[in-house]
């Protein structure tokens, strides 16, 4: 299965290549590290391997510009973009030319604690490599994760600035920070799971938890599928969140502004609504009131959370 792995990695390198240009493949031997800083247009994917290497493939008027060191405990990888040639950068500048490609497949014997991503920088097709205890992810500036399963006790991702995500992820503790028009799609089992919305992200999310929290501002949206055994809502600003596909007994909800919300529990409703905030139900469920102002609650059919689902 490894082989297989690496062999769709090797094809995935050479085939993000420009037509015409001369892709160099060199190999860096590492010294130990558990962090990772990734930057630049890097697509960096992470495998099991004996000792600490770098296999790396540039354009290869790229390849003397290229940072892949350790300093610290932290995996550096970027490219040095002062030290590039003008000329260099003219030969990818021309109308209908592809930015310059630059992949690495790094191998790593010990478990990886953070990773952080930024400009256009992809994390993909890695094995799970992750410390067990505690990892966290950050992404920044259009930087993103793609088909990446992690496994730990603690898990804690943060999208911010147009990044992206789409992750499975396994764990007791989890905490997702999303902002800046960031996106992120993950399917997740956890005993505690917590999302906290800002500015214009979004999440679809596919869960299976014990207790979740979700806290949404501005212009924030969510879609939560799966199942749980209670939740609690903080939302505000003019953000939604439908999770009229979400099973869950017991909800409370907190909600000001205008605000809308989709959701399913079917044994218990505890509500405190303000300021123009809309509030829609399925079942049955035992509705307790703190407080309604200026808010709206409606029960909404089976036929009409299909349609809005």
């Amino acid at each position: 299965m490894k082989k297989w792995i690496l062999s769709v990695l090797l094809l995935s390198v050479v085939s993000g290549f420009t037509a015409g240009a001369a892709p160099r493949q060199t190999s860096i031997n590492l010294s130990p590290f558990s962090n990772m800083k990734v930057a630049g247009t890097f697509s960096v994917s992470l495998v099991r391997g004996s000792d600490y290497r770098a296999l790396v493939t540039v354009e290869e008027s790229y390849m003397d510009y290229i940072v892949c060191q350790v300093t610290d405990g932290v995996l550096n990888i970027d490219i040095d973009e002062r030290r590039v040639p003008s000329e260099i950068k003219r030969q990818f500048r021309a109308k209908g030319t592809s930015d310059p490609a630059f992949s690495a497949i790094i191998y790593v014997p010990e478990l990886i604690r953070s990773v952080e991503l930024d400009g256009k920088a992809v994390l993909c097709d890695s094995e799970d490599v992750f410390d067990k205890g505690h990892v966290t992810f950050d992404l920044d500036d259009n930087s993103s994760m793609k088909n990446v399963e992690i496994s730990s006790q603690e898990v804690i991702l943060s999208l911010q600035n147009k990044s992206t995500a789409d992750v499975k992820v396994s764990c007791k503790k989890l905490a997702v920070d999303t902002s800046n028009s960031s996106s992120l799609t993950i399917e997740e089992e956890s005993e505690d799971s917590g999302y906290s919305l800002q500015g214009s992200s979004k999440i679809v999310a596919k869960s299976h938890a014990v207790h979740m929290e979700i806290k949404t501002k501005a212009n924030s949206n969510m879609k939560l599928f799966g199942t749980g055994d209670s939740i609690s809502y903080n939302l505000s600003g003019t953000s939604e969140v439908n999770a009229l596909n979400f099973e869950v007994p017991d909800a409370k909800v907190t909600m000001t502004s205008v605000c809308a919300l989709y959701q399913a529990a079917y044994r218990s409703l505890t509500l405190n609504l303000n300021g123009g905030s809309a509030l829609y139900f399925t079942n049955e469920p035992q509705v307790s009131i703190e407080n309604i102002k200026s808010s709206t609650v409606s029960r909404v059919s089976n036929g009409a959370a299909a349609r809005k689902s």
